[in-house]
C-alpha cells in the first residue's frame, strides 16, 4: 500500500503554541522524493491521490511540520523590547521580570 504524508503547517500565537489553525499544507511521498504537491481540489495530481485513498491504494499520514520555537526564543519573546527592560530596571522590577521569564521558559 502507498502511503502519502500530508504535511501541515500551524499558525503560532505569541506563546509559540499552536492556534489549530494550519498556514498551508502540501502532500509527499517516498515515490516521489523530489516533489510536493499542492492539497488543492483543481490540482490533477492531488485528486489522483485522493482517489487512490478512497479506493483503498493508499493512506495518508499526518505530519506537523511547524516550526516550534525552542525555549531561547519563548525567553526573547517574553523579555520584551529593549525600551520596556530598560523603563523595568528604572523601576526596579527587570530582576523579578526576568526570573519569571526564565521560569515559565526553562531550558530544554
Amino acid at each position: 500500500m502507498k502511503t502519502y504524508k500530508k504535511h501541515t503547517v500551524y499558525k503560532l500565537n505569541a506563546e509559540g503554541t499552536s492556534t489549530g489553525e494550519s498556514r498551508y499544507k502540501w502532500i509527499t511521498s517516498d515515490n516521489m522524493p523530489n516533489q510536493s504537491i499542492p492539497i488543492s481540489v483543481g490540482n490533477t495530481d492531488y485528486n489522483r491521490i485522493i482517489l487512490e485513498i478512497d479506493s483503498g491504494e493508499a493512506e495518508f499520514v499526518e505530519t506537523d511540520d511547524t516550526d516550534y520555537p525552542n525555549y531561547a526564543e519563548k525567553r526573547r519573546r517574553a523579555y520584551g523590547s529593549w525600551g520596556e527592560q530598560l523603563d523595568m530596571m528604572y523601576h526596579g522590577t527587570w530582576e523579578d521580570h526576568v526570573a519569571s521569564v526564565k521560569a515559565a521558559n526553562p531550558k530544554e
